[in-house]
Parts: structure tokens; C-alpha cells; sequence
């Protein structure tokens, strides 16, 4: 059977790439125009730790940025069909309304923050050279090894695109049941899920001594932090210590510490969290054609 996945996330792409490139491309450039007029702080004496850390940390920047842009937009997603009445032309599509939605998560959820990192990676060394020469002059950009700076970067990076899938698969129950509370109460959705993680997380607890699902939400949302990059100090502390990993060091950490998360999946907490995904996304799908 042909799937129709492709030409749905090329939809998305169309519709959402003006936002998609400010919000990956603006605050890197923003940062290089106020640098010049600012002062950098705590840089490392060591050269290849200084672009090491300013690599990463773009990586991660942009990459927080591009979560918290999909977290804004994913409950007006749940209901973007509906509210501009374009759903019957989707319906009426060779296209089934899981692959819509599915089209729609992938694009949000995973695409744009891959995107993230390996945009972050790309740009972090341009975003690195700036800082170095503004904090040590062009002596000091020169004595940065840019090539062993690619050598630890690169692990690092696949590590952390790997971490943003499996962190996905943590936090799928809570995107899918947001998505489908926000598709079914509409503007009242906010409310509903303040008032349900208050009586889940405070009330029960505090009041009746019921911790299950508070617990069990923590156990998500740790899984899904750890999932990202569970143990960057076991690759280095300090920069003094960074400078002097090699790159069999940083790929034996990177794969060691990939192969301990995806192991980390073969849980009951990972197929109870699949399980309220599968209720979320069917919820979705049920919404969805009640609007048609």
C-alpha cells in the first residue's frame, strides 16, 4: 500500500517552513550581532575545551528552543483542521487520518528537532570561532584544533539526535494526551490540564496518600531527560579533562551510553507510556472524524 506520509510532510513543511527557519536560523544570528558588544565570561583556558563547549552548547540551545516552539504549537495542531474547516478537504484525500497525524507528529515532535541538532552542530562552529575571537584574539582562534573539536563533536551530536528519539518515545503519552484534550475541550483544554495535574500531583498525594501517577509521570519525564544524554560526565567534568579525550574515548562513551537508554526502553514503564500514547493518538483519530 502506498503511503501518502511523504506528500503530508511536505504539506507541513510548506505550511510551517517560515517559522521553522527563524526559529532555527534567528537567535544564532542574533547572538553573533549583540557579540561584539558584550563580554564573555568563564571561557576555558584550554582551546579545544573553549570550541568544544560553544559547539555543544548551540547544539543544545537550539535545540531547547525548537522543543519549546513544537510544546507551544502541538494543541493548536490537535485542532488546526478543524477550526480553519479545511478537514473535509483532507477527508476527502486518498490519505487516512492516522497518517495525517502521524505526518503531523513526525514533523513537529522529530523532524524539526533533528533539524535542531544537526543546524546547531553546523552553525556552532561559526557561532564558536566568534566567541574564541572575541574572548582571545586571533591567536587564540588559531590555536583551536577545529579538527579534533569534530572528532569529540560528532559522537556527541549523533548521540544526542538518538536521544531526541528516544526521548520521544518517554514523552509520547504526555504529547498525545495533551494533543487529544486539547482536540476535544478546545479552549477549555488549559484548564482541564492544569486541574488534572493538580489533583494527580498534589492533591491525591498530599491528601490520600495516592502517589501512583505522580510517580509514574516522574518516571516518564526522567526517562525521557536521561534518554537525551543520560551521563555526559562520564566523557569529561571538566575542560581540563575534555582536552584530554580522544575521539575512540568520546565514541566508546557515545555508543556505551546509547546502547544503555535503548536498553532503558525494555521496561513495563515504557509499554504503559505506549499504551496511554496508543489511547491518545486513538482519541485523535476518533476526534478527527467526528469533525468530518
Amino acid at each position: 500500500m502506498t503511503s501518502h506520509i511523504p506528500a503530508l510532510l511536505l504539506r507541513e513543511w510548506m505550511q510551517h517552513k517560515r517559522g521553522w527557519l527563524l526559529t532555527l536560523a534567528l537567535p544564532p544570528a542574533l547572538f553573533l550581532i549583540i557579540l561584539p558588544f558584550g563580554e564573555t565570561h568563564g571561557m576555558p583556558d584550554q582551546p579545544l575545551a573553549a570550541g568544544l563547549i560553544v559547539v555543544m552548547a548551540t547544539i543544545m540551545v537550539l535545540l531547547v528552543i525548537a522543543a519549546l516552539s513544537a510544546a507551544f504549537q502541538l494543541p493548536g495542531l490537535a485542532r488546526r483542521d478543524v477550526q480553519d474547516r479545511s478537514i473535509e478537504f483532507w477527508l476527502s484525500l486518498p490519505a487516512s487520518n492516522s497518517e495525517s497525524l502521524l505526518a503531523t507528529l513526525l514533523a513537529h515532535t522529530l523532524l524539526v528537532p533533528l533539524a535542531a541538532v544537526v543546524f546547531g552542530f553546523g552553525i556552532g562552529y561559526g557561532v564558536a570561532a566568534a566567541v574564541v575571537l572575541k574572548s582571545t584574539g586571533v591567536e587564540g582562534l588559531m590555536a583551536v584544533p577545529w579538527g579534533q573539536v569534530s572528532l569529540l563533536a560528532v559522537p556527541a551530536m549523533l548521540r544526542i539526535a538518538l536521544g531526541v528519539v528516544l526521548a520521544l518515545v518517554w514523552l509520547a503519552p504526555l504529547v498525545l494526551m495533551v494533543m487529544a484534550t486539547s482536540a476535544w475541550l478546545k479552549r477549555w483544554s488549559v484548564a482541564a490540564i492544569t486541574a488534572v495535574a493538580v489533583i494527580t500531583c498534589a492533591i491525591l498525594p498530599k491528601v490520600y496518600g495516592f502517589v501512583a501517577i505522580r510517580d509514574w509521570l516522574d518516571v516518564q519525564l526522567a526517562g525521557a531527560w536521561h534518554a537525551l544524554l543520560a551521563n555526559p560526565q562520564q566523557l569529561a567534568s571538566s575542560p581540563a579533562q575534555m582536552a584530554s579525550v580522544d575521539s575512540s574515548e568520546a565514541w566508546h562513551w557515545a555508543v556505551a551510553d546509547a546502547a544503555h537508554e535503548l536498553q532503558a526502553l525494555l521496561s513495563w514503564q515504557v509499554a504503559s507510556g505506549l499504551a496511554v500514547a496508543a489511547l491518545g493518538f486513538y482519541l485523535l483519530i476518533l476526534r478527527r472524524r467526528r469533525a468530518g
